[in-house]
């Protein structure tokens, strides 16, 4: 075979080196390419914006919320209050200019100066009311001074330092509430509560005006929410794998400690709290130690309906192995329920006797919060229209 008269095209190596440039070439533009792309990348980490502090976006966010909290105590309460501001209060949040309006009480000017180094970061970006006749004034609020409001301030949300990596824990009897700040951004933003639309019509009838009420479904937090799971797993880490039991010892401490409210049930509007808030106030009415029992319930996976009774809301359970001997009960989906009472302190599923039982059995509407936006009529099973 003559070796000098291979074809060119024979192979791709001898195609290359007989028709294409040179290697020096190639080296040559390889070079300039790597060149003048690595000063164009060095000059775009150069002049490019740093990418966003998501732990400081975070870290914001949790701060806002609790804000929100502590300016509404009645959502709140003062443990809560206490453990994040130590003697100071957050008496009004304007969050469309983001000012946060502070009070504290008579207190050493050594004890308030601590409480200003460690909740501000600037304290000349700090305004403090003027006293004026007697009277504390700042912006469009006046303040008379007492011992719980000596001092009345306000500040930028952004110069209001707080700790926001950190805990809360509320006592009761046999265990704690405890929370982050983080688990109670994730609930108050409704982020772990099943959500919904907030008004529910009930069903038209002759010659009576259109009645309305609050979805309370909407308020009940999802199974799995930590705080809440943590919270069940130390009341029933002695009861053992019994349903009735189980279930009793949630009602147990929601019927017991958690002190009913009136001021909340004689209030001339709802006054709906997540499960997280009834426990840091450590009270509620009936339809707040509800959606606080649901919440519970919803842990364990156990199943149970709200039911709506005229001017009051109760939980029920499938009876399953429990006594009826009090009948409380109601069918529903062709089987027995119990009535699962938490404004009657000590109730005993079953077993406990009211005064008004029919102000218990006399159910109107019936609703699974895992369903939020579905309430049905309990005598027509119709399904309630929402605002």
């Amino acid at each position: 075979m003559d070796l000098n008269s291979h074809d060119p095209e024979d192979t791709l190596f001898n195609s290359s080196t007989t028709k294409g440039p040179s290697s020096t070439i190639y080296i040559v533009v390889i070079a300039a390419f790597l060149l003048f792309g690595g000063v164009g990348y060095g000059l775009y980490r150069y002049t490019a914006p740093a990418p966003p502090d998501m732990s400081a976006i975070r870290s914001a966010e949790i701060k806002e919320t609790m804000v929100f909290l502590l300016a509404q105590p009645s959502f709140s309460g003062d443990e809560f209050r206490e453990q994040l501001l130590g003697r100071g209060r957050i008496a009004k949040y304007a969050w469309k200019e983001k000012q946060v309006y502070f009070t504290y009480p008579e207190a050493s000017e050594e004890e308030f100066q601590a409480f200003l180094s460690k909740h501000i970061a600037d304290v000349s970006k700090v305004d403090f009311g003027k006293t004026v006749n007697g009277t504390i004034r700042l912006d469009d609020y006046e303040l008379r001074p007492g011992p719980a409001a000596a001092k009345f301030f306000k500040t930028a949300t952004d110069n209001f330092r707080l700790e926001t990596d950190r805990d809360i824990s509320i006592p009761f009897s046999a265990v704690n509430y405890s929370a982050s700040l983080g688990e109670l951004r994730e609930l108050a933003t409704s982020a772990q509560l099943y959500g919904g639309k907030m008004i529910t019509k009930a069903p038209s009838r002759k010659d009576e005006p259109q009645m309305v009420f609050a979805n309370h479904g909407i308020m009940v937090a999802k199974p799995g929410e930590p705080s809440l799971k943590r919270l069940v797993d130390s009341l029933l880490k002695d009861v053992g794998d019994n349903r009735e039991a189980r279930i009793q010892r949630l009602v147990d401490f929601v019927s017991s400690e958690i002190e009913y409210s009136f001021t909340e049930a004689v209030a001339p509007s709802e006054k709906l709290k997540r499960p997280s808030e009834t426990l840091m106030t450590r009270n509620g009415d009936c339809s707040n130690k509800t959606i606080l029992l649901a919440s519970l319930l919803e842990q364990i996976g156990e199943e149970y309906r709200l039911l709506y009774c005229p001017l009051h809301i109760t939980v029920a359970i499938p009876q399953g192995n429990y006594a009826n001997d009090n009948k409380l009960d109601f069918t529903w989906d062709g089987k027995p329920w119990l009535i699962a009472e938490t404004t009657v302190a000590g109730f005993q599923i079953g077993q406990t006797r009211v005064t008004e039982p029919n102000r218990l059995t006399s159910v109107q509407y019936v609703q699974n919060p895992k369903l939020p936006e579905v309430i049905f009529d309990a005598e027509s099973f119709e399904v309630l229209k929402f605002f």
